[in-house]
């Protein structure tokens, strides 16, 4: 098993921008397949791309802190939180998402990303709904 380098808030970038656009990930089908068995929509861009659009329910989280502990991150102190949670990661077109997905799965989660990311989400006919997120 390999390991993912800690990545910290700084290196986010330099993290992402020395690699390539990610293979890999899942279709929309898919993930809306996995998200209607009961999997988590997982959103990693910054709060203000959220808030302009995001999917429904998707939880917005910050990379650093959903490398650092995935369920915490999503989750906090839900005491009704799924156990066991299947993460489906988001961005804008998977470049993101699909370079952090290795990190969560190295944690022991089962996560996939969304191949084209919120671009393949709306050309599937899906909505985004503005907004800031809810706690």
């Amino acid at each position: 098993m390999t390991h993912s380098p800690r990545i910290t808030a700084m290196g986010l970038r330099n993290f992402l921008a020395n690699r390539g656009m990610p293979t890999g990930g899942i279709d929309l089908p898919a993930a809306l397949t996995v998200l209607a068995n009961g999997g988590v929509l997982v959103d990693v861009r910054t709060l203000l791309e959220y808030e302009a659009g995001h999917a429904p329910g998707a939880h917005l989280v910050e990379a650093k802190e959903l490398v650092d502990d995935p369920f915490t991150a999503v989750y906090g102190d839900d005491p009704l939180a799924e156990p066991d949670p299947h993460f489906v990661l988001v961005c804008d077109t998977g470049f993101r998402s699909g370079h952090l997905v290795q990190a969560i799965r190295d944690k022991g989660y089962d996560a996939d990303f969304l191949t084209g990311g919120l671009r393949a989400w709306r050309q599937g006919g899906e909505i985004l709904i503005p907004g800031p997120p809810r706690h």
